[in-house]
């Protein structure tokens, strides 16, 4: 369970304890409903699998896989893709959230694609 759906838990359950058989909808002004309803709504199926950023510092982790032996660095990342290494940095945070590639080191942090990682691929 994420943060976000065991928080949203959370507060029904407290509503539900203090007032029993009232429903959220009669403590919220209608603004308010309208946040708690786009809270309570996943979003997930709205949100692409891989940002455009995302999309080319995987394909080009994939690509370069075996001359880096799968050991990057957002500097030769960004300087690989023309783009700076704070940028690749960030689409590589995404990304190691999501599972396809993993910190291995710091002091430079480097990266290494995941078996996830590897196998993915770009097709909607």
């Amino acid at each position: 369970m994420s943060k976000k759906e065991c928080f949203i838990k959370e507060i029904q359950e407290i509503i539900n304890d203090l007032h029993e058989g009232t429903k959220i909808e009669d403590y919220l002004s209608s603004d308010a409903l309208d946040f708690w309803n786009g809270l309570n709504t996943s979003g997930d199926t709205d949100r692409p699998a891989f940002t455009e950023n995302g999309k080319l510092v995987l394909g080009y982790m994939q690509i370069n896989k075996n001359t880096y032996n799968n050991l990057f660095k957002a500097k030769d990342i960004g300087e690989g893709l023309g783009i700076s290494s704070r940028t690749a940095s960030g689409a590589a945070r995404k990304l190691v959230t999501d599972g396809y590639i993993e910190k291995v080191g710091k002091d430079p942090v480097v990266y290494s694609l995941t078996q996830k990682g590897i196998k993915a691929t770009f097709e909607e």
